[in-house]
């Protein structure tokens, strides 16, 4: 799951929708084939539809206009035989005469009509040449002694398809109320040319109607090619700003919508541009501060692959075990529902990890850091306290026993016993004390190390003069040509004290101490050997530690601080100790110190054994 050379595999969406050579429909989506029609095209038939709708709705407007002022011209020529004999009786009226039969016969016959006298009780024809009218007209006019007039297709019968038109005119016959009579067919002929001017204006109007539709056709192609234009230039710029190219402008020189949207699409290219770039330093930073951290970073999906390792991360899981893995992944996977997750110990080998997850939005992320080390140093720091606390108990016990016996012994000789045993305590104490100070400075780098030239045969015949007290014998052989060494003379004789000491104290007293100095590989090594009991090989990688005793070293005092605090002098020292020992067979310790590439003078000519 965690492998280090899994990658990231970035989809690439399809072409956007926008790109040119598309065909009309589009592709496949969840939705099904989605039909897509190019802007000129809808566009021009946009307007060919709109200019159709307007011609349609024009001429159902004008038609029956046109048909009701083609009827209302044959009504007005019908409605002047009415003003005509209305005339003529104003006229007979105004020289004072009646109207007669014969005047009613000559004003028909001269214009064509037929004529009558009718009965308005029952309709029946007393006089003239009247075949038909229409009844309701008469009895309109008689009632409201007003003439009236009606014009409307003929019924069934002999002059079906006709128009009848009847007009009627109230008189006084012998007291009767009665009604002149005039009526006339239209014959289909006459019908006949009325549809046929209608007709023409039909034909004119659909002309024109075909002549406004290509008019319009090709005013909205025209226009939709220049807004298609213009539209498509912007799609592939848009196309071109979503691939990644932040520097795509669009000039325009019309001020309109279109161009304002340009304009637009150019400020947004420019903050696109600036926050782009801004994200990209951001990230570049995040992922330098990521590859830079001593600790693993890993980050996972929903599904728990690895999305994301730094080099420290990579290295970790290559040389982790499955088991290790399987714990990772659990922790991640406990964040979806308890949050951020530490795991203080997670072992894999001989490494100690903790473990620190937390979820994001989509997946988890954890950082992994090696504590081996600190753990170690606080199971030292626990031990260190310990032995301390045991050994500082162990000469304040003594001493607060002498005490109490002091108070009850009166014995002079006895009393002067319990004081020197109760001196060797208290030295003891005050030099536990002092290597714990010297300890806990060399922690806190607070012991200045003054740098000079060092004679270092000098100082091993120093050290013979310092132990001479013992009585043992120390052996000093010195290589020739040895240079000088820069180093703390002060802090170098006491990490060499110490190694004496040790030896001293390991050793039967027959047998004596050598002090040795070579020349190794640009190194000064002094070697202390001894011939005591040695060191079993699998106790000698912990000897430096403090408060360690290895086996057989009970036969002398000791603290087990002395060898740890040599050992912290010289890595100050910027050199190292070494020890090669066998049980029964004696130990011997090297220190090891850098020369410099071209050392100024040798160390002294002494005699190379004592």
């Amino acid at each position: 799951m965690f492998s280090a050379k899994k990658r990231l595999s970035w989809k690439r969406f399809g072409p956007d929708p926008w790109r040119k050579g598309r065909g009309l429909l589009s592709s496949k989506t969840g939705q099904g084939f989605r039909p897509r029609v190019s802007m000129r095209v809808w566009l021009t038939a946009l307007f060919v539809l709109v200019t159709a709708f307007a011609a349609v709705t024009a001429y159902e407007i004008v038609r029956p206009i046109m048909e009701k002022s083609l009827n209302q011209a044959s009504r007005s020529a019908f409605r002047e035989v009415g003003d005509q004999f209305e005339n003529q009786l104003r006229k007979l009226e105004r020289r004072g005469e009646d109207p007669s039969l014969q005047t009613f016969r000559a004003f028909a016959s001269t214009r064509g009509l037929q004529w009558g006298i009718v009965r308005v009780e029952d309709g029946k024809i007393t006089n003239g040449n009247l075949e038909d009218f229409w009844p309701g007209v008469v009895e309109e006019a008689v009632a409201e002694e007003e003439p009236r007039e009606k014009i409307a297709p003929a019924p069934s019968g002999a002059h079906e398809g006709e128009r009848q038109a009847t007009y009627a005119y109230p008189i006084k016959v012998g007291g009767e109320t009665r009604a002149v009579v005039f009526n006339k067919f239209f014959t289909r002929s006459d019908i006949e040319n009325v549809e046929a001017a209608l007709g023409k204006i039909e034909r004119l109007a659909i002309l024109a109607g075909v002549l406004a539709l290509l008019i319009a056709g090709f005013a909205g192609y025209f226009a939709a090619v220049l807004i298609s234009r213009r539209v498509s230039r912007l799609g592939l710029a848009a196309e071109r700003l979503a691939a990644g190219n932040f520097d795509e402008r669009i000039g325009t020189r019309i001020e309109d919508e279109v161009g304002s949207l340009g304009a637009t699409f150019n400020a947004m290219a420019v903050s696109l541009k600036g926050a782009f770039d801004q994200i990209k330093q951001e990230k570049e930073r995040g992922s330098a501060i990521l590859d830079g951290m001593t600790d693993a970073v890993v980050g996972v999906d929903k599904d728990l692959n690895a999305v994301f390792l730094n080099p420290q991360a990579r290295k970790l899981l290559e040389s982790s075990d499955r088991a290790f893995h399987n714990r990772l992944q659990e922790v991640l996977a406990k964040t979806r529902y308890s949050g951020p997750v530490t795991e203080p110990e997670a072992e894999t080998g001989e490494r100690i990890i903790e473990i620190r997850a937390a979820p994001l939005e989509d997946g988890a992320l954890a950082i992994l850091r090696d504590v081996t080390e600190e753990r170690r140093m606080q199971r030292v720091k626990a031990e260190f306290i310990a032995n301390a606390s045991h050994e500082l108990k162990t000469p304040l016990t003594a001493l607060s026993g002498y005490l109490e016996m002091l108070e009850d012994e009166e014995d002079e000789e006895v009393r002067a016993e319990f004081l020197n045993d109760m001196r060797s305590q208290t030295e003891r104490l005050q030099n536990l004390a002092r290597t714990l100070l010297d300890l806990s400075r060399l922690d806190a780098n607070a012991v200045t190390f003054r740098i000079e030239e060092v004679d270092l045969e000098e100082l091993l015949y120093g050290l013979r003069r310092d132990f001479g007290y013992t009585g043992r014998p120390l052996n000093i052989r010195v290589e020739e040509d040895v240079p000088l060494v820069e180093t703390d003379p002060t802090q170098l004789h006491r990490t060499l004290a110490i190694l004496v000491d040790n030896a001293l104290k390991y050793s039967e007293e027959d047998y004596p101490v050598d002090l040795a100095l070579s020349r190794e590989d640009g190194h000064a090594v002094i070697s202390v050997a001894d011939r005591g009991c040695g060191i079993p090989e699998a106790e000698i990688p912990h000897i430096f530690d403090r408060f360690y005793r290895a086996q057989g070293s009970s036969r002398a005092d000791g603290t087990g601080l002395g060898l740890a605090l040599a050992h912290e002098i010289t890595d100050h020292l910027g050199g190292e100790i070494r020890v090669h020992s066998r049980p029964d067979e004696g130990s011997t310790f090297s220190v090891s110190l850098p020369l410099e590439p071209d050392p100024p003078a040798t160390n002294g000519n002494r005699p190379k054994s004592s």
